[in-house]
């Protein structure tokens, strides 16, 4: 089994963690990574023993030994570092959303077709265990048609006014509802004919995006309700909430993965731990973060079928879209 070299553009939470999960992975290696921050790429490859580090996605995809390149740069700036990589004939990662302009989204996919080249867009949810599994249950018929969800995926205020220098520059709507856009799609099993949503702005009025959106997306047949929001308390004892609940006709799901079965008091703090998405285990990267890289490796490598295509991430950021608009609107947006 060949070895997959890939790398890594934007070395963010996100970025950084992409690399650790792909060093617990066999028949890969990550021969270089980059980011805007010089200093920032050479500390990540020297704590991972990255051979080389780049100050840019374009010196990075030049790069003849790169093969694949995972791109975890912010939101709004997908575009660029996904293009060199495109043009440069590498199969390409990009994380969620694929974009914040619907132009932008297409503009890759086109490339990728006209290159020959995989994209894929990193819904790690498909890659989460409780999410996969009802998948495989309405892949099995085990619960029926799908009749209608709710799906909420909120932060505490942490994240757009500390984690995230550049909240100003994204939204409640693409940094979370990316993922239950996508779940919603991926469980329904068909496009959203119709987006109908309201927002609330006025914590966040500083930063130009709304406190929550809530969404209805509805399909051919059946309807998803949609709910995000970005000003939790920052006490709470955990950084997000998600839970989605599926109505089928033979039978109903409930998944809430705030707790994921684990509950930490000390004299400091009450929290949630997180560990699924991904985990040091006896020194040994795990998770569904890792699982979804695993995936994007072997179908690089041709050993599999891709479970995201580039189409998905364009309907997904024109749903997006939607939702934004409809909610300026004030009006329901037919696809």
């Amino acid at each position: 089994m060949r070895e997959v070299n890939v790398g890594v553009v934007g070395l963010g939470i996100q970025g950084s963690a992409h690399v650790e999960a792909l060093s617990g992975l066999h028949n890969v290696k990550v021969i270089a990574v980059a980011d805007l921050n010089f200093e920032r790429a050479k500390e990540v490859a020297r704590k991972y023993k990255v051979p080389k580090a780049y100050d840019s996605a374009y010196k990075l995809a030049e790069d003849p030994e790169v093969e694949a390149v995972i791109v975890a740069t912010p939101d709004y700036a997908h575009l660029e570092p996904v293009m060199a990589a495109l043009k440069e004939g590498k199969h390409v990662l990009v994380e969620k959303p694929m974009a914040t302009r619907l132009k932008d989204a297409e503009r890759m996919a086109a490339e990728a077709k006209r290159r020959g080249v995989l994209l894929m867009v990193n819904f790690e949810n498909r890659f989460n265990p409780p999410f996969a599994y009802v998948k495989d249950l309405l892949d099995d018929g085990e619960l029926g048609v799908p009749l209608h969800a709710y799906i909420r995926l909120s932060d505490t205020i942490y994240v757009p006014r500390k984690m995230l220098t550049w909240a100003s520059k994204t939204s409640v709507a693409f940094f979370l509802m990316s993922h239950t856009v996508d779940l919603a799609r991926w469980y329904f099993g068909g496009e959203v004919r119709e987006v109908y949503s309201t927002s609330v702005s006025r914590v966040l009025r500083d930063l130009g995006t709304p406190d929550a959106y809530a969404a209805i997306l509805k399909f051919e047949e059946g309807f998803a309700l949609l709910e995000s929001s970005w000003v939790i308390p920052e006490t709470a004892p955990s950084i997000f909430d998600f839970k989605l609940e599926l109505v089928c006709s033979d039978g109903a799901v409930h998944i809430d993965t705030q707790r994921e079965s684990l509950t930490l008091c000390t004299t400091k703090a009450h929290a949630y731990p997180h560990l699924a998405k991904l985990f040091r285990l006896h020194g040994t990267p795990i998770g569904f973060l890792k699982e979804a890289d695993r995936h994007f490796v072997e179908c690089v490598a041709g050993r599999a079928e891709p479970i995201v295509k580039a189409e998905d991430g364009v309907a997904n950021v024109r749903i997006l879209e939607a939702i934004v608009r409809s909610s300026r609107e004030g009006r329901p947006v037919r696809l």
